[in-house]
């Protein structure tokens, strides 16, 4: 029995049926239970089982197939479509970067390219030309009193053209001179804040170029509230000391902020230095000369002066001030014992954090006036004072003296 019996994998070998029972007669139930696990086993022993997973992976492909072609798919680009040479290649792509440092300096000089303004000098004068600032836009120009000594037949030169040049008055002490050009509606310049330049920032001079040579160039800011003697012996203040870039050509030149704002003149010294007057004294100088002829000059201590670093302040133990970094001789200050790193905190009724308000505070002096200032001083063990130091552990206390103040100096 189970001979010649078929299955669906072929026909049966009849060593792996299973042994028939002794008795005669099977159930056709029993007889197919036999035979299917005869079946099994004839798969298990020759592993064949691949229709099975072939069928499996044809019918996975057709219910794929299905899904697919029912998907929604009229918004999807065909692949033909897309190319790839729509893509911008790399070396067409314009990036915008830093801008390069000569970049930077052209950049910085746009706004007031048209307020700076040269002067041909005639007459005396030690120097061919030097250069202007305007004022404001009625013609009014301001340039370095020192620099047109004895010059006469004064041109200036500018954007528009050249016109002769008027004398209004001259002031040694604060540095400053004006002058005039029958030019009105000229373009008003732009004015910065000096408060907001810091010591070692980087600054541009600007120049109004006669020829093919450079109207504008990079000076480092090196100090604030600095004292220099002049070719003819004057002594200038409160300057802005600049990195010695610059001839004495550009004496009187505009020198712009980072943007673009004038916040100082430029001026030579007797040792070839550049300094600068803050636009701020200059502006207030020679709007006295315009209006009464003269400046009425106010109270001077005679000391160069520097800000504070955060660990100077805390050195100290004081909140703001102004660091003394030199005492001029036969002065207010020398006369009232105020020595080089003495830290000014307080004048008068002003508490000083800056050098505005230690100059708001003398502004209201006149030369004899007695004023009271309060500084601090480092003392050593010994008691005996010291003068500037380093950082670190040391001792202050903090003094207060009657100064007299005098004049400043002409």
């Amino acid at each position: 029995m189970g001979e010649g019996i078929e299955d669906e994998d072929g026909p049966i070998e009849p060593e792996l049926l299973l042994p028939a029972p002794d008795r005669l007669w099977r159930h056709p139930a029993e007889r197919g239970a036999e035979q299917a696990a005869a079946n099994l086993a004839a798969r298990r022993a020759h592993g064949r089982s691949w229709p099975s997973m072939f069928m499996s992976f044809v019918a996975g492909c057709c219910v794929v197939g299905l899904a697919w072609m029912l998907a929604d798919n009229d918004e999807q680009v065909p692949i033909e479509q897309v190319s790839v040479q729509e893509i911008t290649p790399l070396e067409e792509v314009d990036f915008a970067g830093p801008l390069s440092f000569d970049d930077w300096v052209h950049e910085v000089s746009q706004l007031n390219k048209s307020s700076v303004v040269s002067l041909h000098l005639g007459g005396d004068s030690t120097e061919d030309h030097v250069q202007a600032v305007l004022l404001r836009d009625d013609g009014h120009l301001i340039t370095s009193a020192h620099a047109i000594v004895g010059a006469e037949d004064i041109t200036a030169e500018f954007p528009g053209g050249r016109l002769p040049a008027q004398m209004i008055g001259s002031d040694t002490v604060s540095g400053v001179a004006v002058l005039k050009i029958n030019s009105p509606n000229l373009p008003p310049p732009t004015f910065g804040e000096e408060s907001q330049v810091l010591v070692r920032d980087q600054l541009v001079a600007l120049s109004h170029s006669t020829s093919d040579s450079e109207s504008a160039r990079a000076v480092d800011l090196l100090a604030k509230e600095h004292v220099t003697v002049l070719d003819n012996g004057d002594l200038l203040s409160d300057l802005f000391w600049l990195s010695d870039e610059l001839s004495s050509e550009w004496s009187g030149s505009a020198i712009l902020a980072e943007d673009g704002g004038i916040v100082a003149m430029a001026v030579t010294a007797r040792d070839g230095s550049q300094y600068a007057i803050p636009i701020d004294t200059a502006r207030s100088a020679a709007n006295q000369i315009i209006s009464n002829g003269e400046v009425d000059h106010k109270a001077w201590l005679g000391v160069e002066l520097a800000s504070l670093t955060q660990g100077l302040q805390e050195q100290r133990g004081v909140t703001g001030g102004r660091l003394i970094t030199r005492v001029w001789s036969e002065t207010a200050a020398a006369r009232a014992g105020l020595v080089a790193g003495d830290v000014i905190t307080r004048a008068g009724s002003v508490n000083v954090r800056s050098g505005t308000d230690l100059r708001e505070a003398l502004a209201t002096l006149n030369p004899g006036d007695t004023i009271e200032i309060t500084y601090s001083r480092v003392t050593g063990e010994s008691g005996e004072t010291n003068t500037l130091r380093e950082p670190g552990q040391v001792e202050s206390e903090l003094f207060t003296t009657l100064v007299t103040v005098g004049a400043t100096p002409s």
